[in-house]
């Protein structure tokens, strides 16, 4: 029996090019979004761009799995540092959780997360409300080979506007990384059992609008290398 491949995800093919040029894949039949499937360090590989934001996410990530039947998921991307994370443009980090920072009700300081309001994402055990960690095993040896940090990241559907609002979820939550899409595909690999790790490159300050200040080229290039480095381990641990 052939091994189950790897599945690398992303929203854009613009976060996957360089890496999809190097897995030198052939394009696949995909219910949601793109896929491709090439190899890379002597194994398979699959490459699915689902789309931005959390439904495109959870709905690509999902058939994806009950198709392919990977061994593990990687999550790949750029996304925004919170001012106080002490991350800059192009640095990159992974994931040790992700917090889905859309689910509660209330603003500001008075914002109540779902374990307040009893209502929980997962019902475990353990129960899973708006935190979700990644893989610790397959995190911890992913750092190792790539000699990049591990940080708590976020997920908003609603783009953080300001950098004081920035700022302030930073002190409150204790994340580093905001993106568009890591908590729904937590979500979907913890309640599956499915090994997931998620890495990103800062392509800009959460709160900052000007987008000339943005670097989306250099993050793809940073996340892209992070990645080709982190695959023969992935490889190697089967």
């Amino acid at each position: 029996m052939a091994a189950s491949p790897l599945l690398l995800l992303c929203a854009t093919e613009v976060e996957a090019r360089p890496t999809l040029e190097a897995l030198a894949g052939e394009p696949q039949a995909c219910a949601w979004g793109r896929a491709w499937r090439g190899s890379a360090a002597g194994g398979e590989v699959v490459l699915l761009c689902a789309g931005v934001g959390k439904a495109n996410t959870a709905a690509g990530l999902a058939l994806a799995l009950a198709r392919w039947q990977p061994r593990a998921v990687v999550q790949f991307g750029i996304g925004g540092a919170y001012v106080g994370s002490f991350l800059s443009t192009g640095m990159t980090a992974l994931a040790s959780a992700e917090v889905h920072i859309d689910c509660g009700a209330g603003e500001g300081d008075d914002w109540l997360d779902l374990e307040a309001l009893g209502l929980p994402l997962l019902p475990g055990p353990p129960v899973r409300y708006n935190e979700l960690p990644t893989d610790a095993a397959l995190t911890r040896r992913l750092a190792a080979v790539a000699g990049v940090p591990t940080l708590r990241f976020a997920t908003a559907e609603r783009v953080t506007a300001t950098l004081q609002e920035g700022e302030r979820l930073q002190r409150r939550l204790d994340v580093a990384i905001e993106s568009m899409e890591g908590a729904a595909a937590a979500q979907v690999c913890l309640g599956l059992g499915v090994p997931f790790a998620e890495v990103r490159a800062v392509s800009n300050i959460v709160g900052e609008r000007d987008r000339a200040a943005w670097d989306v080229p250099g993050a793809v290039r940073s996340v892209s290398a992070a990645l080709a480095a982190m695959l023969p381990a992935l490889e190697a641990a089967g």
